[in-house]
């Protein structure tokens, strides 16, 4: 069986009516050179960039002579300028295959040039195809960051000091003497009034303050770290 070229555009292939007498295949290296002390030139190896291939023919005015494939689509040389040329408008690739050959592959049509033979009204042309690998783009969509809440400020350090009378917020376990004996109830942000402070501790002694109610009331002894000026 004769070796057929086929163009498959916009899913409908057409055999070619006249074969070309030959199909040149280019494929570029994108390797690169580059200088290395102590060894001079280097090889960086790369993949090999798109493969490329070109031939010569013509579309016939008559389908009667030997040349012509008899199981070709045949059309009028201009038809089949018209497509070519719709194919390369349309910014879609095609598709070219040679039976008995591994070539098949998707295309884009990088230059395609023709003219009229004066003797014979054939169109002759020349075409150039080249690799084409799908690939999907992917959009991505700005989106806005919430901008982040302001942190309260820090509450200010109390500077203070706890004296005899003040007013203080008490935060921590009551007991009944000043070394923690006999533990009681424990305050939660309770206001109240400082009414001893041992001045100089003794060993053990680690609840210095006496607290009382904003009346007087006996509350309790608790350590430093429990009250916090008001």
């Amino acid at each position: 069986m004769a070796i057929r070229f086929y163009l498959e555009i916009g899913g409908k292939r057409y055999i070619l009516p006249v074969n070309p007498g030959s199909v040149k295949m280019a494929i570029p290296s994108n390797n690169q050179s580059a200088e290395v002390v102590k060894l001079g030139e280097i090889t960086q190896l790369a993949k090999n960039g798109l493969k490329s291939l070109s031939f010569s023919s013509f579309f016939a005015v008559d389908k009667k002579f030997g040349y012509v494939n008899q199981d070709a689509t045949f059309l009028e040389p201009k038809k089949y300028v018209e497509l070519i040329e719709s194919a390369m408008n349309n910014l879609k690739p095609i598709r070219f295959i040679v039976t008995d050959t591994n070539i098949n592959m998707l295309v884009s049509i990088d230059s395609f040039d023709w003219s009229i033979n004066d003797a014979t009204n054939d169109y002759d042309y020349s075409i150039t195809l080249k690799e084409y690998k799908e690939y999907g783009a992917k959009f991505v969509k700005n989106v806005d960051k919430p901008k982040p809440k302001p942190k309260p400020a820090p509450r200010p350090a109390t500077t203070q000091a706890i004296t005899v009378g003040c007013k203080v917020r008490v935060n921590g376990r009551l007991h009944r003497d000043s070394y923690g004996s006999a533990p009681g109830q424990t305050e939660v942000n309770a206001e109240r009034l400082v009414s001893i402070i041992v001045s100089n501790p003794k060993g053990g002694q680690n609840y210095p303050y006496h607290v009382t109610t904003l009346n007087g009331g006996w509350r309790g002894w608790v350590t430093k770290g429990s009250v916090t000026r008001i």
